[in-house]
């Protein structure tokens, strides 16, 4: 019984551990983080310019590097779907927000991201579905040009 109590006692202190530094070595780096923001404000002004294809490629490295704090990891993730659905990409785009759904705290704009989904796959009433679902969360939310027309 004493040598079972030790062995929980020793998995015990190796789970905390390995929980508070990590499997590989510790936290990213300043730089590392820097490096990942950087990708993710790229990535932010291409999507703002237009540009979808630099802003998938430039939130992609900000997502896979992992270090993204949970707020901008969602409007990363949030922005790929955008720019996917806008480069015609619906199955990524689909299960970015599935991945979205998950956890989301802006559902507002996880609502919208759908709604532009849907009118590219030319599903108007799904989207038009999408605004009222955004709107019953955020009275005030405006819409993108693109989704005007469903109000």
């Amino acid at each position: 019984m004493k040598a079972l109590t030790e062995l929980s006692v020793a998995l015990l202190v190796c789970t905390c551990l390995l929980t508070t530094a990590g499997c590989s070595g510790g936290a990213p780096s300043a730089s590392s983080i820097a490096e990942t923001e950087g990708s993710y404000e790229a990535g932010l002004h291409a999507f703002q310019s237009g540009d979808f294809t630099t802003a998938e490629t430039q939130l992609q490295a900000a997502i896979a590097s992992g270090s993204l704090q949970p707020d901008l990891a969602e409007a990363a993730l949030r922005l790929r779907a955008r720019s996917r659905t806008a480069l015609g990409k619906t199955a990524e785009a689909e299960a970015d927000l599935a991945e979205l759904k998950q956890g989301a705290a802006e559902m507002d704009q996880y609502w919208l991201a759908t709604a532009e989904l849907e009118l590219k796959k030319g599903n108007t009433a799904a989207a038009k579905d999408a605004v009222r679902q955004a709107r019953a969360l955020n009275a005030r939310l405006q819409l993108p040009k693109e989704l005007e027309s469903l109000k």
